[in-house]
């Protein structure tokens, strides 16, 4: 679960009620991920001041800024499940001793988040980029961010938006996301994810400022939600190793 948050995070900011919209597309390559095979997809990506929309190939997550929540649709089944942003604390903890011997194990494992700035740049497509070393949560990334992306201006504006919701949620904080966002300067043209001998590699194919609307941000009708203590997606799958991954 905190490996796809980490993702979410750094690919969504708000922008500003004066500005417009954003929409962008992304390529998502990914190869040697446990219980998962390898696959190439589109991203869809969309962004208003108040909510953000990812259309991955099996699922669909909005998070609404105002709401404080995140929503993730499965359309093949036509149901959702919601979670609130400041409350989500990870999955059901054992009480007693056993219980504090997971906490202090999940801590030791996922840690702060530590970004180190390099002085590396290169060129992707049409953009100049920085390339920032993101460590944590077992896994080492490689984050090549640009400042002349359309956009990038408005959604630096309010990162404080994010930055306040994740500091009210107890393993967000704990991270530092927070503290990621603010030192992470530029949009993310290419994100390179390497855990358990797997990689993901997310690079921004076009990016647009357009007028969307505000039912993107909403649950169709006809849909089901579920319930439950953590992400369904998220849950670990059956003989198949680690938790799945997004």
């Amino acid at each position: 679960m905190p490996v796809f948050l980490f993702f979410m995070m750094l690919s969504f900011f708000s922008a500003t009620p004066s500005h417009a919209d954003l929409y962008w597309e992304s390529i998502q390559e990914t190869t040697g991920m446990p219980g998962k095979p390898d696959e190439s997809q589109e991203i869809k990506n969309y962004l208003t001041s108040y909510a953000s929309r990812s259309d991955h190939k099996n699922r669909i997550v909005i998070m609404n800024f105002e709401a404080k929540t995140m929503i993730q649709i499965d359309p093949s089944k036509k149901t959702y499940h919601q979670t609130n942003l400041t409350e989500m604390v990870g999955p059901p903890m054992i009480k007693g001793e056993k219980g504090e011997a997971q906490r202090q194990m999940m801590k030791q494992k996922m840690g702060n988040i530590k970004v180190t700035p390099t002085d590396e740049t290169r060129k992707i497509g049409d953009y100049t980029c920085k390339k920032y070393l993101v460590s944590g949560m077992m896994m080492n990334s490689e984050y090549w961010l640009s400042k002349d992306v359309t956009g990038y201006e408005e959604m630096k504006k309010t990162a404080e938006k994010l930055k306040d919701m994740f500091d009210q949620n107890p393993m967000m904080k704990q991270m530092n996301i927070a503290g990621m966002i603010s030192q992470l300067d530029g949009f993310p043209v290419q994100m390179i994810m390497t855990i358990m001998n797997g990689k993901t590699i997310t690079t921004l194919k076009k990016i647009e400022q357009k007028t969307l609307d505000k039912s993107l941000f909403s649950v169709p009708d006809g849909y089901t939600r579920i319930e439950g203590p953590m992400m369904p997606m998220m849950r670990k799958p059956a003989n198949k190793g680690p938790a799945a991954m997004p």
